[in-house]
């Protein structure tokens, strides 16, 4: 059964005689055969122009030589019988080299993924468009880039012009798809993210957001009235509800979701539930780190930029070394690479001291790019804490702006501490902060970051989740 709004064409040229796997559709009309000559379904510009085809003639010895192939399939052979690849996954059984499974993504797209080890993990290697070829007489295939998949009364035939691909799917076995792990579901699926050249936003007229494909089919019947994204997770939302759905376009059915965290590298989301935080992945259920098999390439992976930076003390006096005084002090210009430290008779000790570190500014891996100006925390003779800017440390001749900024950090804590180079766990008088997610510390109990939400309890005794954006989300 083929599923609402999958891309059809209708061919009226003649009629279908038989398909090869490698020289394709051959229809005969008139007493002739002639070969079927379609657009490039795989070119989304092309396509999305409509479909187009012609025939071509061909010879009678050409067609005498095909139709003695034995992976020819003839009209006669085909029904229109698709029911088993829509919940279905099909495993090649071949021996002596690499396995692949096609599964059917959804409505628009096929993957297949290659086997290559003892654990026959499943490596995305195709995801590629297909649509719909009907014949008249209860006769369609399916069409794709790779080549065509075929219902007859026995079987579904899949042909490849591979060679490799069309050998292997000579024999097969297939699963359904809720017998699966949550790792055997997640495809690689980068290239089908929203509003890359395939699937796109739309505002109505009536400022609701809808997703269409490139044929602009709404590929979900809902319209949200925003919507966040990433390469695996899409977040719709809809009178202050947040709907999960992945790219089968199939929602997620977990309810009362108050917010949630995209994992940038892997399938993973981080969700708040109620007052529940979960981490899911691709088919909704508790995430383990051992059903995960996706891995990033890191092809698209650069080095951490990073810069020296070091505090030292000689004779009671503070001074701060770095590689790099433009990128840890903006605005300072300077060939210099050890400045003094303003005021050192003041501090007991400054953040750094004593320890060789180099300060992360750019990490496309941690998602992290640091925000200026950058901060160091002194610890005062008489045992309490600031937090100050470097350029307030070492320039005498800072402009007024930045003194109100240094002037309007934390000062006199009874302690602090880094997390991470740009948030601080702040206390004072019994009491805690994130620093700068809090400018005030309010929290009797503020517990570590689990990625992006810290849980907390306020002194009246009300309990809730802090995220990494400044959000409060109170227990209901």
């Amino acid at each position: 059964m083929l599923c609402f709004g999958q891309q059809t064409y209708k061919i009226n040229a003649g009629e279908l005689d038989f398909i090869h796997p490698k020289e394709g559709i051959f229809i005969k009309k008139n007493n002739n055969l002639f070969q079927l000559r379609v657009n490039d379904i795989s070119d989304d510009k092309v396509s999305a122009k409509g479909f187009k085809y012609e025939l071509e003639k061909t010879t009678l010895e050409d067609v005498e030589r095909i139709k003695k192939d034995v992976t020819t399939i003839f009209a006669t052979q085909i029904t229109n019988n698709f029911k088993k690849l829509d919940q279905t996954s099909f495993t090649t059984k071949v021996a002596d080299d690499d396995n692949f499974r096609l599964v059917k993504l959804n409505k628009d797209f096929i993957s297949i993924a290659i086997l290559e080890d003892s654990l026959q993990k499943p490596r995305n290697e195709y995801v590629f468009p297909y649509c719909i070829f009907d014949f008249g007489s209860g006769k369609k295939i399916i069409c794709h880039q790779e080549g065509f998949i075929i219902p007859t009364k026995e079987k579904l035939h899949f042909l490849f012009a591979n060679a490799t691909m069309n050998k292997a799917f000579k024999h097969y076995s297939f699963e359904d798809h809720k017998k699966w792990k949550p790792a055997e579901l997640h495809l690689q699926t980068s290239d089908l993210e929203l509003n890359r050249d395939f699937y796109k936003t739309d505002t109505l007229k009536n400022k609701k957001v809808v997703i269409k494909n490139r044929f602009n089919q709404i590929v979900i019947k809902k319209e949200f009235d925003s919507i966040k994204y990433n390469s695996f997770f899409i977040i719709g939302y809809k009178n202050k509800k947040i709907n999960l759905y992945n790219y089968t376009f199939e929602e997620l059915k977990i309810r009362n979701v108050r917010a949630f965290y995209f994992n940038k590298f892997y399938p993973m989301l981080q969700i708040l539930q109620q007052n529940k935080l979960r981490n899911i992945n691709l088919i909704g259920a508790d995430f383990k780190n051992e059903d995960l098999s996706y891995l990033p390439g890191f092809n698209h992976f650069f080095p951490d930029n990073t810069v020296f930076l070091k505090v030292t003390k000689e004779q009671n006096q503070f001074y701060l070394e770095t590689d790099n005084i433009d990128a840890v002090a903006s605005g300072l210009r300077s060939f210099e690479s050890k400045f003094k430290i303003i005021n050192s008779d003041a501090y007991d000790s400054i953040e750094f001291l004593n320890e060789k570190t180099f300060i992360t500014l750019y990490s496309e891996m941690g998602n992290y790019t640091v925000k200026y100006p950058l901060l160091m925390y002194t610890k005062l003779k008489n045992g309490k804490y600031n937090l100050n800017t470097i350029e307030s440390l070492i320039d005498s001749d800072i402009d007024d702006k930045s003194k109100e900024f240094n002037a309007l950090l934390p000062k006199n804590l009874d302690s602090i501490a880094s997390l991470n180079g740009r948030i601080y766990l702040i206390e004072r008088n019994g009491l805690l902060g994130y620093y700068p997610l809090n400018r005030d510390v309010r929290y009797k109990i503020l517990e570590k970051f689990q990625n992006n939400f810290a849980r907390f309890e306020l002194p009246n005794g009300k309990k809730g989740w802090l995220s990494l954006d400044g959000h409060e989300y109170l227990d209901e």
